[in-house]
């Protein structure tokens, strides 16, 4: 009988005017495979023959609820390495179909699969579900249901199609989808000194047995009060390594999430993270928050992968496997921040002192400005640089850029870095704040310049410090050493000095403060303090040096000013109270006001005396 092979997909036309018995075994065989998970695998199919093959058509079903065709092809089998001239190939929704002319352009060379057994295609394929017992399914040789018009599986040989009714062996194939290990997401543990420097890097590490991984996201908390999370990041792994096209991490307080997806960008190559174990998808870096010195114990925060807590709006932490997001198991890591040898003693001593008019010392009145120096005392070390951090009470001001080295040891010495400043501003709830830093050799040539040793106080340098009008009188303003604040930067930074290169924070610190107290107010001609100017204070004032009459503010005596009371003064107050004379000097007889004129006199006691604000 004659046959019309329309096999290829109409492509190719091979009318054969009669068959013939199949000499010997001819046979087409699928093999087995197995997978695990979602994990994609290949088969072929293998032809069993003794006489020289010219073509062949393979039409295969497979249950597309279990499994799902990805790639048919010749590549990689023995027809490529013939080299066949026609191929067509087709996916279906639960088919293949594989057309192959080895010979089917001019010149017509004769290319053939010769006898014996070689392989004519490879399948593809993806599980479509992840099983949780072994499940087989087949891989079926289909005649006339697959493909329009239907498709036969045959092979050609002397230029006749032979199929299943003339003989050809058929043998269908067994795919078993395995249960994987479960996926897992692992938070690595580190260790880092707590110095308050040192960062740690933590890896996170993914264990996919389900499937090559197109993404992921990663949920991680720590302890806030511990720990700070500095950077996320796919550096230096595997992430990075195949090539992610979309990142986006967030830090938070207690936590931190990083999204990625793999292939996120045309031409949409496909790339992924194999199958393997505890590959390092990102790393997630922190510093402890304290400096912990031994005796103390090592503080040890957990790590913990935690869905549906961190982020805005929280998420989960999930691996994405053809298509599917998947909930690996998840294990917590820890970072341990290991207490550290304490600093040296040493016997350095820094002090500070605030200095007003020479006959008030720390003593000062409300809007009075002095200066704040600072020294330092060593007898047996050469120092190489200080920071001094130092807080002062928001009713003082530090004027910022008024620091002085002039008639200092640093002056003598000449340091080659000085930097200083002052954070003034009391609105965010902290104290008024200033910072110094002072190098002595700090550039080249690096003649080593050190600080000599002393054991008596050397002066570093000065700055201006004034009394706020709010200051209340008869309260101390404290100004102390501090550590472990920023000023006006972003760095907490503390009290150390610098000797024979090593930081140094165990030394004796010596605070200062300002003594705020009344200061003498009064009105000039106003002797007996009944805050007016009149000829009852010119009787006053005589009365007072010929009759021993008690008076309060003998300044408001003093209404010439010339610094000693007696009858001059009710004579010039009697001239500008009725002879058109001079106005009694500042502060004058109408306001309170403090003496200008340093003198001799007792101080005022009257109630014209006193501060602004009282306490």
């Amino acid at each position: 009988m004659g046959t019309c092979i329309q096999q290829v997909f109409a492509a190719v036309c091979m009318c054969v005017v009669m068959t013939s018995q199949v000499s010997g075994q001819q046979s087409l065989t699928i093999a087995d495979a197995t997978t695990q998970g979602l994990s994609g695998f290949s088969t072929e199919v293998v032809l069993q023959s003794d006489s020289e093959t010219q073509g062949y058509v393979l039409a295969i079903s497979f249950d597309s609820a279990l499994l799902n065709a990805t790639n048919v092809t010749v590549e990689g089998s023995d027809v490529a390495s013939i080299g066949a001239e026609l191929i067509a190939a087709e996916i279906l929704q639960s088919g293949i179909t594989l057309g192959v002319v080895l010979d089917a352009q001019s010149p017509f060379d004769g290319q053939v699969i010769p006898p014996g057994q070689s392989s004519l295609g490879v399948l593809t394929f993806s599980p479509t579900i992840v099983t949780s017992i072994n499940q087989s399914t087949s891989l079926v040789f289909t005649d006339g249901t697959l493909n329009s018009p239907p498709l036969e599986n045959l092979i050609v040989q002397g230029g006749m199609s032979i199929g299943a009714p003339d003989g050809l062996g058929l043998n269908n194939g067994t795919v078993t989808l395995t249960p994987p290990p479960p996926d897992n997401l692992r938070v690595g543990s580190s260790a880092i000194p707590a110095d308050g420097i040192a960062i740690a890097d933590v890896p996170i590490l993914l264990s996919n047995s389900t499937g090559a991984v197109q993404g992921f996201v990663v949920a991680i908390a720590h302890g806030p009060d511990d720990l700070t999370l500095n950077e996320i990041t796919i550096d230096g792994t595997i992430t990075s390594t195949v090539g992610a096209e979309f990142e986006v991490s967030n830090i938070y307080a207690d936590g931190g999430t990083i999204g990625v997806v793999l292939d996120f960008q045309p031409p949409f190559d496909g790339q992924v993270i194999p199958l393997g174990t505890d590959q390092q998808i990102a790393t997630f870096r922190y510093s402890c928050n304290s400096i912990i010195y031994l005796p103390e114990n090592d503080l040890v925060t957990p790590l913990t992968p935690i869905n549906n807590y961190i982020g805005d709006p929280p998420l989960e932490n999930v691996i994405v496997v053809e298509g599917l997001s998947l909930n690996p198991s998840l294990e917590a890591g820890e970072l341990t921040c290991e207490a550290i040898e304490p600093p040296p003693e040493h016997n350095t001593i820094m002090t500070a002192e605030a200095v007003f008019d020479g006959s008030v010392g720390n003593y000062a009145h409300s809007g009075m400005t002095g200066t704040l120096n600072l020294y330092y005392s060593d007898p047996d070390d050469e120092i190489q640089g200080f920071t001094i951090t130092i807080c002062y009470d928001c009713d003082l001001t530090i004027e910022a850029g008024t620091f002085s080295l002039d008639g200092s040891i640093v002056e003598e010495t000449g340091a080659e870095y000085l930097n200083h400043q002052v954070d003034d501003d009391c609105s965010d709830g902290e104290t008024g704040e200033l910072i110094l830093a002072i190098l002595l050799d700090a550039l080249p040539p690096f003649e080593g310049q050190t600080l000599p040793p002393t054991s008596e106080n050397l002066l570093v340098g000065s700055i201006s410090v004034s009394v706020d009008e709010s200051a209340e009188c008869n309260e101390l303003q404290e100004i102390y050493f501090c550590d472990d604040i920023n000023g006006n930067g972003s760095v907490s930074l503390y009290n150390n000095v610098v000797i024979d290169y090593q930081s140094v924070q165990d030394y004796e610190r010596i605070d200062t403060g300002i003594n705020v107290v009344p200061e003498e107010i009064f009105q000039r001609g106003d002797c007996n303090s009944d805050d007016k100017v009149d000829l009852a204070d010119a009787a006053t004032t005589i009365a007072s040096q010929f009759q021993g009459l008690p008076i309060l503010c003998p300044d408001a005596c003093d209404i010439n000013d010339d610094g000693i009371i007696n009858l001059a003064d009710s004579v010039y107050v009697m001239n500008w109270l009725f002879k058109f004379g001079p106005t009694p000097p500042d502060p004058g007889p109408f306001d309170n006001g403090p003496d200008p004129t340093d003198d001799e006199l007792p101080v005022c006691n009257s109630n014209d005396t006193g501060c602004t604000t009282q306490p």
